[in-house]
């Protein structure tokens, strides 16, 4: 079974809040099983350290498992102790592909007011002629009237 820290569920807010402050020890994990779970996953790295937290990756649209997915180990030291560990291991007949994890370079930030550069770009691009084209259709007058008339006040 998965252990954790303080006894906290794997998908308890406090466990994420965690997740989002300390990400020194995120291991990608490629390459697993069709029918590997959460609790497997935690349990084939709990010999390099505490896991705080283990998920596989489902697609939005059907929710099937997409193969690989992210174990939050607690220290950089122990993460790097499963990362050569397990990398190249087998577990039911796949070979592992494990790596520490990346965040995403961060996007400088947006003045305040400014559209997104995608839009600036694109309404650059597009002369007004297009525009027009796939404008929304006038709305339709409602069939009915609301009334309109003020609550009674309360003393």
């Amino acid at each position: 079974m998965l252990r954790n820290i303080a006894g906290l569920e794997n998908k308890s807010d406090e466990a994420r809040l965690m997740r989002a402050k300390h990400t020194r020890g995120n291991v990608f994990v490629a390459n697993l099983p069709p029918e590997f779970s959460d609790d497997e996953l935690a349990d084939a790295f709990d010999p390099h350290g505490i896991v705080l937290s283990a998920y596989i990756a489902r697609d939005p649209g059907s929710g099937r498992k997409l193969r690989y997915g992210f174990v939050d180990i607690a220290t950089e030291k122990a993460a790097d102790r499963a990362v050569a560990a397990m990398n190249g291991a087998s577990l039911h007949g796949y070979h592992l592909d494990v790596r520490r994890a990346e965040r995403p370079a961060e996007k400088p930030p947006r003045k305040l007011g400014a559209p997104p550069l995608r839009r600036a770009a694109a309404r650059a691009a597009t002369p007004a002629a297009d525009i027009e084209e796939f404008a929304p259709p006038p709305r339709k007058t409602p069939g009915f009237v609301v009334e309109r008339r003020p609550l009674p006040r309360r003393a």
